[in-house]
């Protein structure tokens, strides 16, 4: 066990690794000035514009540009400082990470509270009507990009019924109502874009199970179906959806980048979004860093639960 972990976490660092060279380099790449954007309000001259980007450090080799932000990112620091208002890089991730952290939570939640119900009842009428209609929701679902569905409801919501997000967050402990009417929809957003992956994926453990030789046996013996399900095939099914929801928390984060930006939450993926407009390369940097680190941490942690529930893994006999 010791050694498969070694192996997993060997992957990790040069992962991270060749992902921060991605990162700094689509920054580099982008159009735009941040001296530009940081004067463009008030007057200034070509000298004053130069002056900043010296005082930058944006004017340095791009190799020492990139070992200063990673030095910076393993200390304390974090990035160091935001180019565009000079605060600590780690305080606005910190504030942004606390609302993102919530709404993944929630929608973590509700879609294994929805899911797990459906794949059930998908399994247990395989091949009828009812199975035939959840599969195609399922796969209407996955289809459907994030950004259109969460465009079409806040439209739908402003001409139906009136309804806009609220302008300020709040959060749960100061302002229950106002937090659950800002993270709601949301939240039903990407549970749809979320829910359908662990629908398809534990429907078909479920049916493995359920089709197993000791499951069969259970039937002879007289226990009734209910039973098979919830004391066999679930608890088997369980590692399952515990690995679905690890391993897709990739579209996770890019569908709450989405609906932070259109629902206007004050999270990660906004402050990204804005950073990057700004053109403020420590923020977008160290946030997509941090998001970076955070799934292969997340897929780290799953494979190790796996591997622990099934010795197959470690030993080289099965394939995640």
């Amino acid at each position: 066990m010791s050694r498969y972990i070694a192996r997993r976490i060997a992957l990790i660092i040069p992962t991270a690794i060749v992902s921060s060279m991605v990162v700094f380099a689509v920054m580099r790449v982008l159009p735009g000035d941040v001296a530009l954007a940081i004067l463009a309000d008030t007057p200034h001259t070509v000298e004053m514009r130069e002056t900043l980007r010296e005082e930058l450090g944006l004017n340095e080799p791009l190799f020492i540009q990139y070992l200063r932000w990673i030095g910076s990112i393993v200390s304390d620091e974090l990035g160091g400082r935001s180019l565009e208002t000079g605060e600590r890089v780690r305080n606005v991730i910190a504030g942004q990470m606390s609302v993102t952290a919530l709404l993944s939570v929630y929608a973590v939640l509700a879609s294994v509270i929805v899911s797990v119900p459906v794949s059930v009842l998908a399994a247990l009428r395989r091949g009828r009507w009812l199975d035939n209609v959840i599969q195609t929701a399922s796969r209407i679902a996955l289809s459907v990009p994030t950004l259109f569905a969460a465009l079409l409801l806040v439209w739908l919501l402003l001409r139906l019924f009136g309804w806009s997000a609220p302008i300020i967050y709040s959060g749960p402990a100061e302002h229950p109502r106002e937090h659950l009417e800002i993270m709601l929809w949301p939240v039903v957003l990407l549970t749809l874009a979320y829910a359908p992956h662990i629908v398809r994926v534990t429907r078909a453990r479920l049916l493995d199970v359920l089709g197993s030789d000791y499951a069969e046996s259970a039937r002879a013996r007289g226990i009734p179906e209910a039973r098979v399900v919830v004391g066999h095939a679930l608890p088997n099914a369980a590692i399952t959806v515990i690995t679905v929801v690890g391993l897709q928390l990739g579209v996770l984060i890019s569908g709450a980048i989405v609906v932070e930006v259109i629902f206007g939450l004050p999270g990660i993926g906004r402050g990204i979004v804005r950073a990057a407009l700004a053109r403020d390369y420590p923020v977008v940097q160290s946030s997509a860093m941090v998001l970076v680190v955070l799934v292969l941490f997340v897929n780290f942690a799953v494979d190790v639960a796996y591997a622990g529930v099934d010795p197959r893994v470690r030993y080289g006999r099965r394939t995640l």
